[in-house]
């Protein structure tokens, strides 16, 4: 496959990109350019980030049959207001410009808010589209949340609430919102520096989307199949979490713990602790429970099910300036199995060089990879350059051959100014089903921020 071929073709559609858009989607587009050079002209600050994206690539639906996509992204990354009052968006269009796939032209709305600063004297306030990342929430939300500090930031405060946006993050409301609702709260205490002690709380209801399905007709005619319309309830899961956190120089420590109030069980514990002894040595072990995150009322809820048990050692150590050692094993648990993972490395300058292995629940795997990034020209241009070669074997099937898996990447990023990038990478992948598979990456960014208007 040739990445980057029907190159006509190609421009011809991204010059058509918008205007195969829905026309309340064009209209929208329109409105957000005329309040974008309004406000540029009457607010203090306009900043932004335009990302350009295509990915091409070789999509197999069977061993021997595959089609070419060409995925086309542009993410527009835009803030402007004054010091107390910002609006931040963060909007993403995406099409595919040779395989026709479902839903596309899609415009997406990732974030969508305004903010308020100091409310008060006390108080940051944000409605709209916005996302929450939380030790147990984390996901975008139409609503609104507040923030606050205490106590020369010793204490902080989070509170949020609103509607869960559609699936695929569209621009406009769930139109079942009492089936679609988040809230939560996140507070942290500091009472000294280099210590954080924190809780978080989070309350989510959902609905699946209803979908048509094949299925039997087991009271009129048990033989006939028939599309059936499923139609899921709302499934809703409540989590509480609390956290302690230690940091210095030489030691730190961390500590989590989820309980899941729905079932009434623990569901995550995760403890890990690091020291070094000197400057050049770090050592790490770990220990992660993991339970499955399922909603209470949702049909996998009635299904047996147990969780996982990670234990983690690993070193660093810095032989000179530039050149560093690393080794890391895992001991996984699961239920009536168990898997071992161990990798060792070096990074030598700008090289890169490990190799790992896994054994156990997953099968048996040994793998080699490499990474070079090289600057040239005072760093305005970069060679970024990657491969691995891994062997595969399913333990259960000893009588099977162990697959080889090849990939590798080379590709040149060229900053001529700082606020201007150009990503062009080739990427190729072989493995038992996908042979000889190449791929192509072209990404442009840009950036820009500017002062002008009222005081």
């Amino acid at each position: 496959m040739k990445s980057f071929s029907h190159r006509s073709a190609i421009r011809t559609e991204r010059s058509a990109f918008s205007c195969r858009l829905p026309v309340d989607k064009q209209v929208l587009l329109m409105i957000f350019a005329a309040t974008f050079l309004f406000v540029d002209a009457c607010a203090q600050s306009f900043s932004g980030r335009f990302v350009t994206t295509f990915y091409s690539y070789q999509q197999y639906d069977t061993t021997n049959t595959s089609k070419i996509s060409l995925r086309g992204f542009e993410a527009m990354q835009l803030n402007f207001g004054t010091g107390d009052y910002q609006l931040h968006t963060y909007i993403l269009a995406t099409n595919d410009f040779i395989t026709s796939q479902p839903n596309d032209p899609l415009l997406r709305a990732e974030n969508l808010y305004l903010e308020a600063r100091n409310v008060a004297d006390a108080v940051n306030l944000k409605i709209g589209r916005q996302p929450v990342f939380q030790q147990v929430g984390i996901s975008s939300f139409d609503g609104l949340s507040a923030d606050a500090n205490f106590l020369d930031n010793k204490i902080s405060l989070v509170v949020f609430g609103g509607s869960l946006p559609p699936v695929d993050e569209r621009f406009k409301l769930n139109s079942d919102l009492k089936d679609n609702l988040v809230s939560g709260a996140q507070a942290s205490y500091s009472p000294f520096e280099n210590f954080r002690i924190g809780g978080a709380y989070v309350d989510k209801t959902f609905k699946p989307s209803s979908y048509y399905a094949l299925r039997r007709d087991s009271i009129d005619a048990p033989s006939d199949v028939r599309q059936v319309l499923i139609d899921p309830s709302s499934v809703a899961s409540q989590f509480v979490s609390g956290d302690v956190f230690y940091y210095t120089q030489d030691v730190s420590g961390y500590l989590r713990l989820d309980y899941d109030l729905n079932f009434e069980e623990w569901n995550r514990t995760e403890v890990s602790f690091r020291y070094s002894p000197i400057t050049a040595l770090s050592a790490d072990v770990g220990y992660f429970h993991h339970d499955s995150r399922l909603p209470f009322n949702s049909i996998f809820s009635v299904f047996d099910h147990s969780g996982t048990d990670e234990y983690d050692f690993g070193l660093n150590y810095f032989l000179m300036k530039d050149v560093s050692a690393y080794g890391s094993v895992n001991k996984i648990y699961y239920s009536g199995d168990n898997s071992t993972q161990f990798t060792i490395g070096a990074n030598v300058y700008l090289f890169n060089l490990n190799f790992s292995h896994d054994d156990g629940f997953a099968g048996n795997l040994n793998g080699v990879s490499a990474q070079l990034i090289y600057p040239f020209m005072d760093r305005k241009l970069m060679l970024i350059a990657s491969g691995e070669i891994t062997g595969y074997k399913i333990l259960q099937a000893d009588s099977l051959p162990t697959s080889r898996l090849y990939s590798g990447s080379l590709g040149l990023t060229c900053r001529p100014v700082n606020l201007l990038s150009v990503t062009l990478q080739a990427q190729y992948y072989q493995d038992p089903v996908y042979r000889n598979d190449f791929r192509g990456y072209l990404q442009v960014s840009y950036y820009f921020f500017s002062k002008s208007g009222m005081q």
